[in-house]
């Protein structure tokens, strides 16, 4: 199964021109992914390059330009070396022998699952980078040694989880019984089921549990057929109420829409934004109590109408340009 770039962990490689990520890139690789030159801005656009770590899964590098490039381009360049920032699930901090240490300390507060790289281990300023910013407990590379191959990939195999880029992480374990409902789209192709649903059964089947699959319809006697109750029931988020009202309520339940914005983006996120949400339908509610008739002519005879009139006009504007209360 292809794996696409948002199911793969992403690293990006940040650091001043000519601090080695290139080099390394090409190292990791063990192909000419990037051009490697003593000349600034030898980078523009952020380079890609998908590969898979043996015992861990697929990931995805970002090189991108040093943000001490003083070219023409420099602006565009750090404002796409910013956005593959943001993109990464790891960032790869490659030192400099000119960094600041409060500048590296400021990093690393603000990058929680950062990795300071001193590369250039073949070269003698390498151990001074080492000295340096010994503090920062950073990885030594020496791109002429082939393992350090393999200690960056233990490195990452430590500081990632291979859990923290499942669909279903830690709700899924080894024997776990997991019922899939699954709808069938009638525009669906036939014989197919949509890769999200794929995926998931993939993943359990991989994890040593097992996956049965069955839709809204043939729920309860899919249920009654089993000798226990499934550890775990994922549905369609448009059936969520319905199988809710089935299942006995000590049965965890969750969709796949929730499990795949975990997957590929920020859940807690996801969560914050509905917290959201429900506050400006209180709030709209609140409104629509003050645009009722009843209210209105309340409020329009009132003591405080001109203040009334101008709480109207208010919500007016906001409304007309597509504004939340």
């Amino acid at each position: 199964m292809i794996a696409y770039n948002s199911e793969r962990l992403s690293l990006a490689l940040l650091g001043k021109t000519n601090s080695g990520k290139s080099s390394f890139l090409n190292f990791i690789s063990d192909q000419d992914v990037s051009i490697v030159s003593s000349q600034k801005g030898t980078t523009t656009d952020p380079i890609k390059k998908s590969m898979e770590i043996h015992d861990f899964g697929p990931v995805l590098f970002f090189d991108t330009a040093g943000f001490d490039d003083n070219t023409n381009l420099y602006e565009k360049r750090i404002e796409k070396t910013k956005k593959a920032v943001e993109k990464s699930d790891i960032l790869l901090y490659f030192l400099s022998i000119d960094d600041k240490i409060e500048e590296i300390y400021a990093l690393k507060e603000k990058y929680k699952k950062i990795i300071f790289i001193a590369s250039k281990q073949d070269l003698e300023i390498g151990n001074d980078l080492l000295e340096k910013f010994k503090d920062f407990s950073p990885l030594a590379i020496n791109i002429k040694n082939n393992h350090d191959r393999e200690k960056f990939f233990d490195k990452i195999k430590s500081t990632y989880k291979i859990e923290d880029n499942s669909i279903t992480k830690s709700l899924v374990k080894e024997n776990d019984l997991v019922l899939l409902v699954i709808p069938q789209d009638a525009e669906a192709p036939k014989y197919r089921l949509i890769k999200p649903q794929v995926m998931t059964i993939r993943e359990i089947i991989d994890k040593n549990a097992s996956a049965v699959s069955t839709n809204l319809k043939n729920l309860e006697n899919t249920l009654n057929s089993f000798n226990k109750k499934p550890d775990l029931v994922i549905t369609d988020s448009q059936y969520f109420k319905e199988v809710y009202n089935i299942l006995d309520k000590d049965i965890r339940l969750t969709s796949f829409s929730v499990l795949f914005s975990a997957f590929k983006a920020d859940i807690n996120y996801y969560i914050e934004s509905v917290k959201k949400l429900d506050q400006g339908a209180k709030k709209n509610l609140n409104c629509r109590s003050l645009f009722s008739s009843t209210n209105f002519r309340r409020y329009r005879n009132s003591k405080n109408s001109k203040t009334f009139e101008k709480k109207i006009q208010g919500y007016r504007n906001r409304l007309s340009k597509g504004r939340r209360f």
